[in-house]
């Protein structure tokens, strides 16, 4: 039995009102990873896309829709060598179709989790797209 009892932190709850049949299914406090740059908010998967909400700044959110994502896995972090901290040793990151990267860095476990959750919708969404062409 551990010796300090830490609850677990609630999940973050979105700021907006999302669009009519959309639902968050999963958020998790996370951190965007842009270069040096290191951005705390929270994450959120919807049924149509991942959203990111940033706790300050003016460009608060960074939206992929599952239909744009190219390829999601699991990898290091990114640039190491400009004075990102060594202990990320996985991150979430998704590729969109135009060659961009997103990087998210969250609890380890539960980028485990959320990583065949997202290929699933990323692959629905492809079938979904290849049928309508």
């Amino acid at each position: 039995m551990p010796i300090f009892r830490r609850k677990p932190k609630p999940a973050p709850l979105i700021s907006i009102e999302l669009p009519s049949g959309e639902e968050v299914e999963r958020a998790v406090a996370a951190e965007l990873l842009r270069g040096r740059a290191v951005l705390r908010g929270a994450l959120f998967m919807t049924n149509r896309r991942l959203m990111f909400e940033s706790e300050r700044g003016d460009a608060r959110w960074m939206i992929v829709p599952y239909g744009e994502v190219a390829s999601a896995g699991l990898y290091a972090a990114p640039n190491p060598h400009l004075g990102g901290p060594p202990s990320r040793r996985q991150c979430l990151c998704v590729e969109t179709a135009k060659g961009e990267q997103v990087w998210w860095d969250f609890d380890e476990q539960a980028e485990r989790e959320w990583l065949p959750l997202v290929q699933a919708k990323v692959d629905a969404a492809k079938a979904i797209l290849s049928d309508d062409q």
